[in-house]
């Protein structure tokens, strides 16, 4: 289902799922300037870099021991005169030197890199993702894994970075090697429901961060409502909500599934995933024996592609909505539609 997804909102979802969603960095991402996914990272992750590069990389101090005629940092004299460089006029030395050789700019050098070997890139975005390699500052060859992403720490002045990086992982979660042409493939990750779940969670949370005026807007524990022995504490699941929108005067749970279709066919009867309506209900029924959230309401959201489902009851005292948004439309029309839902 997501693979129909039209390339143009696959980059406004994932700049909202990213926390990057700034309508003033234009990027081309027309279905001719990026057919497929591969395409679009590579253009996102090239204009990115572009940018990097006007507002200067990430440096820090590496250390550095040099024989050299000019005196720096900490000299050496036991090991010069051990090795007699003194003769020569030199001497052992040893400094903090500035350098863009960080894990940061590591893992873009080495993303790009691989993005460069998959034979699905088109002319134009592979000649500017090289331009875009060639701006990096000089950096030591990694092999890109997993734990090249746990290496970085990302702060206040490295926050820019963010939206790359987790183009980089995605990158990296996509791409398999090719073992017919000696190269990589992309393959078709929309399809991982386990990652375009998470995709679609942050699309709606940074959403309504944005748009929810006056609101708090969380993922949030819910405790369970009872009494039990530590056995069952033992065993006993964990509700954690996807999305919580809380106004002062209203309090709502949103719980994002990223299926196909909001509704299943049994017995030629169209009807609603009963494991997620009972986990919505669930997460209503203990929330709303603490104080303030009485009237707490519930949304289920899916995505979809060609159809809509808007379906609205109350359940033991708490308002309760199915909605799908389709996400074949227009970009401003999906923008309307999901305001609607999380705003009404």
């Amino acid at each position: 289902m997501a693979s129909a997804i039209p390339i143009e909102n696959l980059y406004y979802l994932l700049s909202y799922a990213w926390d990057h969603f700034h309508e003033g960095d234009e990027v081309d991402v027309s279905s001719s300037a990026c057919p497929d996914l591969a395409n679009l990272l590579a253009k996102v992750l090239s204009a990115g870099i572009h940018r990097l590069s006007r507002s200067g990389f990430e440096q820090h101090y590496l250390p550095v021991t040099e024989v050299t005629p000019r005196l720096r940092g900490r000299i050496q004299v036991a090991d010069s005169y051990r090795r007699m460089t003194q003769h020569s006029g030199r001497m052992i030395c040893e400094f903090d030197e500035l350098s863009g050789d960080t894990p940061a700019n590591r893992v873009l050098h080495a993303t790009a890199s691989r993005l460069l070997g998959i034979p699905e890139l088109t002319a134009e975005n592979r000649h500017e993702l090289r331009l875009a390699r060639e701006q990096l500052p000089a950096v030591s060859q990694i092999r890109l894994t997993e734990s090249s992403f746990h290496r970085i720490q990302l702060h206040r002045n490295t926050r820019r970075y963010g939206v790359l990086l987790s183009i980089c992982r995605l990158v990296h979660l996509g791409l398999l090697p090719d073992e017919q042409q000696g190269s990589r493939r992309f393959r078709d990750i929309l399809r991982d429901e386990t990652v375009m779940h998470r995709l679609f969670e942050d699309f709606i949370r940074n959403f309504a961060r944005r748009h929810c005026s006056g609101a708090y807007v969380r993922a949030m524990p819910i405790d369970w409502h009872g009494e039990w022995n530590a056995e069952a504490e033992k065993v006993l699941p964990r509700m954690f909500t996807d999305v919580t929108i809380e106004w002062p005067e209203r309090k709502v749970i949103l719980d994002c599934k990223f299926y196909k279709d909001a509704l299943v066919t049994r017995d030629d009867r169209h009807r609603l995933h009963s494991s997620h309506l009972y986990q919505l209900n669930a997460y209503l029924q203990n929330k709303a024996m603490h104080s303030g959230w009485e009237k707490v309401e519930g949304i289920l959201l899916y995505p979809a592609v060609d159809h809509r489902t808007a379906v609205e009851m109350t359940l033991l005292g708490h308002r309760m909505r199915v909605i799908s948004i389709d996400l074949d439309r227009g970009w401003r029309d999906i923008h309307d539609d999901l305001l609607s839902v999380v705003t009404s």
